[in-house]
């Protein structure tokens, strides 16, 4: 039985080309209050992603906007996408948040998630989009096939495009059933807290010289293996930009941890770090035994304070079990699966925050999840005391 009908005219689209073109249809979306938005990019061999093709629609019309077109200035769609008075509707967006971001500056300020909004509607925690249009669409199966197509490459079959555009299609049609489904269930307003949530997850930004607090593990290092860690890590994040390739592609978190555990400063010691990317080692390897020197020659009141393993530290237990049952209390208040209150993750990086960190560094980070907003707001009575 199909909950959402998707009308007809919906399914077609058209292509724009032109910033007069967008304009128009920004126009029309200024005047509804609300669009769907979704992207295809490609984000194999780069830092960010490469916008391939935006997809929209608005008032009862799908577009495929074109960012390639040589006449095209996509200026009005990210300034539309920024409106703090209208409303851009995403499905699971903390990607297509960050495309945006980094190609324009803007991230929307006005979101709904329709994966957050499914989830506080008991329709399913971290749904996939084709499962959640199944759901409502009456069993229509959307062919995911295309996922992996080339975006950047011109001209795009028609199939291709169908696909791209079939999801803004299904995803506007979708958005006033689980608003008003949000509203029945009390649930909207965190909906859109926890839309706005993700948007400032994807746009900020670590301190270099912090970036090490993030890699898995390190409580097995020392403190001067830390001043090596946070100094690898910063050289790292600056060397892939640079590069414009992906972290992974120079070495992942294992082979950093051991690169900072094992202190290589010569190009043989280099050859043993498993995993170490051959052209990493040919083209990078001097760098980085130069990194290594470097914080080798650090004195002890500059580096870094020793970690420790969270599970052994005292009272952790005993602080997982308080969070538990306030998470419980919230979620049967709520009447919504635990997990969308609170993961394991974000139960540590709470205690990692309060109890690792130091306040220096608590005020140049971002503050953890359980601290913010209406998950604080419905806590903060039992995690203030673990602080």
């Amino acid at each position: 039985m199909s909950i959402v009908t998707v009308p007809e005219s919906a399914l077609d689209y058209k292509i724009i080309t032109t910033t007069d073109a967008l304009e128009s249809f920004c126009e029309q979306a200024r005047a509804a209050g609300w669009f769907a938005i979704d992207s295809e990019f490609v984000r194999q061999r780069t830092y960010h992603a490469r916008l391939g093709l935006l997809q929209a629609h608005a008032a009862g019309r799908t577009v495929i906007i074109d960012p390639l077109a040589e006449s095209l200035d996509l200026a009005p769609i990210w300034h539309l996408i920024a409106h703090p008075e209208i409303t851009a509707v995403l499905h699971a967006g903390g990607e297509d948040i960050e495309l945006f971001y980094n190609q324009s500056g803007h991230a929307p300020t006005d979101l709904f998630d329709t994966q957050i909004a499914a989830g506080f509607c008991q329709l399913g925690t971290s749904l996939g989009y084709a499962k959640l249009v199944e759901t409502l669409c009456g069993g229509v199966e959307l062919d995911k096939s295309l996922s992996r197509t080339d975006w950047l490459r011109r001209p795009l079959a028609e199939k291709e495009l169908d696909y791209a555009a079939a999801d803004a299609s299904y995803l506007s049609a979708m958005y006033p059933y689980l608003y008003q489904l949000c509203e029945q269930r009390q649930v909207l307003d965190i909906v859109k807290a926890e839309s706005r949530l993700q948007v400032a997850k994807r746009t900020q930004s670590i301190p270099t010289d912090l970036l090490y607090l993030y890699v898995g593990n390190t409580w097995q290092l020392n403190a001067q293996q830390l001043g090596v860690l946070q100094d690898l890590a910063a050289w790292r994040l600056q060397k892939a930009k640079d590069r414009d390739m992906p972290l992974g592609f120079l070495f992942k978190d294992g082979i950093l941890l051991d690169l900072a555990r094992r202190q290589p400063v010569t190009e043989k010691q280099l050859f043993a770090i498993d995993g170490l990317p051959p052209l990493t080692r040919k083209y990078s390897g001097s760098e980085i035994t130069s990194v290594i020197k470097q914080a080798q020659q650090r004195s002890q009141q500059e580096l870094p304070q020793p970690l420790q393993r969270l599970d052994d530290m005292p009272n952790y237990k005993a602080a997982v079990k308080t969070i538990k049952a306030a998470i419980q209390q919230v979620a049967e208040q709520l009447d919504v699966d635990p997990v969308l209150i609170a993961s394991r993750k974000q139960i540590n990086d709470f205690l990692n925050f309060h109890w690792q960190f130091s306040s220096r560094q608590q005020q140049r980070l971002p503050q953890p999840d359980l601290k913010q907003g209406w998950r604080w707001n419905y806590l903060e009575a039992e995690l203030t005391p673990l602080i």
